[in-house]
């Protein structure tokens, strides 16, 4: 499943990428924290992650939980990119829509191994 999230992240990384360069970034779509150009860009939250996702690119050290959550933050941006297209999310047949449906369900299986025991006793 580890592998899975790690695959699924590729999809918003690109759609954010190419955003970036259609923006004609100064910093070679790399967030720069110290310039105000970055903090007060429309793109800034994204470019931020992909720069985070660029920095542990191996994931070998990184939490399963830190990747499942990045995923979900993913899910967020192509829903977010997607919206104004108006497509019914749950019969739609187009990348974004697929995408989105498939790397929900692996969240949901993700977290579904982490549902608490309703009849285990709490201390």
């Amino acid at each position: 499943m580890r592998r899975q999230l790690i695959e699924a992240l590729s999809y918003p990384k690109l759609l954010v990428q190419k955003i970036i360069v259609e923006q004609d970034c100064p910093h070679g779509s790399l967030f720069e924290a110290t310039d105000d150009r970055c903090h007060h860009c429309e793109i800034g939250r994204e470019c931020h992650w992909v720069n985070c996702l660029n920095e542990f690119d191996d994931f070998d050290g990184k939490a399963t939980h830190t990747i499942n959550a990045s995923l979900r933050y993913g899910i967020k941006l192509v829903e977010n990119l997607h919206s104004e297209l108006r497509h019914n999310e749950t019969t739609c047949k187009c990348e974004a829509c697929m995408w989105v449906r498939d790397s929900q369900s692996l969240t949901e299986a993700f977290d579904a191994r982490f549902v608490v025991n309703p009849y285990r006793q709490m201390d």
